[in-house]
């Protein structure tokens, strides 16, 4: 119990420290959150973009071990740039551009494993607009045991490829290796982990909640005023949660990985 009740406040702890770093460049953060989700997110669901969707997995890496090395010259006061980080990690593009490879090997065993799956959701989304409400109770019954196996595939990558891009570029690790060191330091803190996840999580809901309220008060006024206000505000909380989130994956690498 006392290792459990450390592990759990070690996970609070590294989210007030994400919560501090970002405070200390809030621009700066939002920026890189918003290209984060302009490479990854936006380009990719554009009609006629969607080839460029295996171009980010394989590029992934290299924007996490830049944004990592960032966030850490941020919290030791380095004035280095962008240039001088990319000339930082320069030697280490190929092992970070074959880590890219790897994820998106699993991405495609995953969507072939999974391919009735994800049509079956395909289908559904297609339709919601002309569900009933019974319809779309009995679409969620059958969405949910498909979200449930989406979350058992992938959690394993996302506890391989966490910490994987930094032990590349900043320790010298080989692509295996950093595979297996980053499941090995995800599993030996997974309190910790799923505590700062959760408390991340359940903020950043919160947060978004909050502005939804606040967007409502104006439905009043002009409905149109309040719904430009809630994507504004939605967009912003979104953004935040980006910014945090990496800044999460910089304080436990640090702290889970000082040693090496």
């Amino acid at each position: 119990m006392a290792i459990l009740a450390s592990r759990t406040k070690t996970g609070i702890s590294w989210v007030g420290e994400s919560i501090a770093l970002f405070k200390q460049a809030p621009r700066k953060w939002l920026l890189l959150a918003l290209t984060y989700l302009g490479i990854f997110v936006f380009i990719p669901s554009f009609p006629g973009m969607q080839i460029f969707a295996f171009i980010t997995i394989l590029i992934w890496p290299i924007f996490i071990a830049i944004a990592i090395r960032l966030y850490r010259n941020t919290e030791f006061q380095k004035e280095d740039n962008l240039s001088a980080v990319m000339q930082l990690i320069q030697p280490k593009m190929r092992k970070l551009v074959m880590l890219g490879f790897v994820n998106l090997a699993y991405f495609i065993i995953v969507s072939l494993l999974l391919s009735s799956d994800m049509q079956v959701l395909t289908d559904i989304m297609n339709k919601e607009a002309e569900m009933s409400e019974q319809e779309v109770m009995l679409a969620m019954q059958t969405m949910m045991p498909i979200f449930i196996k989406l979350i058992v595939f992938f959690i394993p990558l996302v506890m391989a490829v966490w910490f994987a891009p930094m032990l590349i570029a900043f320790n010298d690790y080989a692509v295996t290796k950093a595979l297996k060191s980053s499941i090995a330091g995800s599993l030996q803190y997974v309190v910790a982990m799923t505590a700062a996840w959760l408390l991340l999580t359940s903020g950043i809901m919160l947060l978004m909640l909050a502005a939804s309220i606040f967007s409502g008060l104006f439905a009043f006024v002009s409905l149109a005023f309040a719904q430009s206000l809630m994507t504004i505000l939605v967009f912003g909380a979104l953004l935040i949660s980006v910014a945090l989130t990496l800044a999460f994956q910089y304080v436990s690498y640090r702290d889970i990985f000082r040693a090496a």
